[in-house]
């Protein structure tokens, strides 16, 4: 289950560790500024493809840490 409460924190994180504004995170993603500020603010969930979209774009980014806090934020080297 998707922790829909902390989704914009875990967005924020992802942010601040790569050093870019919401407006870079829009553009990278290919997604109008818009939908990252709706979801910033809580306005909107995340739709599966703007998940899928995040983990693309940041291959190193875990699933369920990104979906509900679990876990680590970035995959364990293999």
């Amino acid at each position: 289950m998707i922790d829909y409460d902390n989704f914009s924190k875990r967005l924020k994180i992802i942010m601040q560790n790569n050093e870019i504004s919401a407006a870079q995170f829009a553009e990278i993603l290919n997604v109008p500024r818009s939908s990252i500020s709706h979801l910033l603010s809580g306005r909107n969930k995340p739709s599966l493809e703007f998940v899928l979209k995040v983990l693309k774009n940041f291959a190193g980014v875990e699933l369920y840490w990104l979906l509900n806090g679990d876990g680590t934020y970035l995959k364990p080297d293999k």
